[in-house]
């Protein structure tokens, strides 16, 4: 018997989604690549340097090759801790424990250790809603969007405050992102990839059949609504 064809599967739209789950996943691929090659492979190669430079010092100088093993030590721990922030970005293992709301918590504790932003919250804990075949989808997927989102305005937006919330509706959840800083000129902005995570977000939300709208005058605004029958 011959397999029928889906009629969604033969759509001009159908076709696009597939393009863009590819190139989600190779931009996450690139942007994994980048990470690891600009932190710890350097961060490596440096303390590789500082050993040699121990071994040199440890018969003519002992205490200065102590102190060199002092700051390999340190740098190591460093590299120990980026590489399991790495890990932690792929899956977070708090989903099944904590819930969406505890693990976006720990992630804006852990991008900003250094308290250079004031980070406000309103987030629904929305687990509780959802079905278990709808969660793991769902959860990464909001997670995903709205730590896009956190990054851009820390690495890019200039200013000390970011206000992030995610509410459930009846018939969408919406996630609303702020910040105070400099904002900047999409049509400029994409031409350069400069903002190569909003990329990235506005395709998630493309395959979840979600919306997005941005203001970037004044700072930067994200108004994100995905509707819960697309999702699962």
């Amino acid at each position: 018997m011959n397999k029928k064809n889906n009629p969604v599967e033969n759509t001009p739209e159908f076709h696009m989604k597939q393009f863009s789950v590819l190139d989600v996943q190779e931009k996450e691929r690139q942007r994994i690549a980048r990470d690891l090659h600009d932190t710890s492979l350097q961060n490596l190669t440096h303390l590789v340097h500082k050993v040699e430079l121990s071994s040199l010092y440890i018969d003519r100088d002992p205490v200065k090759a102590k102190l060199e093993l002092a700051t390999i030590e340190a740098g190591l721990r460093k590299v120990i801790d980026d590489i399991r922030n790495r890990i932690y970005d792929l899956r977070p293992m708090t989903f099944d424990d904590l819930g969406l709301r505890q693990t976006l918590l720990n992630l804006f504790s852990l991008i900003n250790q250094d308290g250079r932003f004031e980070i406000i919250t309103d987030i629904d804990e929305i687990d509780h809603s959802l079905t278990d075949q709808e969660k793991e989808i769902s959860l990464i997927m909001i997670y995903r969007i709205i730590q896009e989102c956190v990054y851009n305005a820390i690495e890019h937006s200039g200013g000390n405050r970011i206000e992030i919330s995610l509410k459930e509706k009846k018939k969408v959840f919406q996630i609303k992102i702020r910040d105070n800083g400099i904002g900047f000129d999409q049509i400029k902005a994409e031409k350069k990839d400069r903002h190569f995570g909003l990329t990235v977000v506005k395709e998630r939300v493309f395959l979840l059949n979600g919306k997005i709208e941005m203001e970037t005058n004044d700072g930067t605004s994200i108004l994100i609504e995905i509707p819960k029958k697309n999702i699962g």
